[in-house]
């Protein structure tokens, strides 16, 4: 995929690199003065409200340019499934090791508390009145929905979304 991207050819990482708290990097500190950052994810709100552990493995393609089908479809891959499945593991694992040790928890609020929240204070800027403008879409989604759910997995009928899909696995354009 990389080849076909034109993006330099690398393969997935193979080594672990440094954690991202306590001044690792990519933590809150290093982004804020426009050193180290990541991915974009969906829990800033809970991030603020209580600690939170973020867990990140190989199953993207390096070099892909970001929010695209290249991406998307990256995900539906054999190599992406393995990542997946392996990080599922670590994940597990790991909150096996946070219910399992109350110093972990307790080290983690005082890091919440006197670290990360210390001098920045987060204010939502949705209110707990908003509610989601599905309205907006109900007209498209009513018409739309019943031609979209022939393209909804069915796990029962096939091993992959892609085998559902028909596509055979590696799917590139000669050269």
């Amino acid at each position: 995929m990389q080849h076909e991207l034109k993006v330099r050819e690398q393969g997935l990482n193979t080594e672990v690199r440094q954690g991202r708290g306590r001044g690792g990097e990519g933590d809150g500190a290093a982004a804020a003065s426009g050193g180290g950052g990541g991915a974009s994810d969906d829990i800033g709100d809970v991030s603020w409200n209580v600690p939170t552990v973020v867990l990140r493995f190989p199953s993207n393609i390096p070099g892909g340019p970001g929010h695209n089908w290249a991406n998307a479809i990256s995900m539906a891959t054999p190599i992406a499934h393995k990542g997946a499945t392996a990080g599922a593991k670590v994940e597990a694992l790991t909150i096996l090791d946070i219910l399992t040790n109350p110093d972990l928890v307790k080290s983690a609020w005082d890091y919440f508390n006197n670290v990360q929240t210390k001098d920045v204070k987060y204010q939502a800027l949705i209110r707990p009145e908003d509610r989601p403008a599905i309205w907006l879409n109900k007209k498209i989604m009513d018409e739309y929905r019943p031609a979209m759910q022939k393209y909804y997995y069915d796990p029962s009928k096939y091993k992959t979304y892609l085998e559902q899909l028909g596509i055979h696995y590696p799917t590139v354009r000669a050269d």
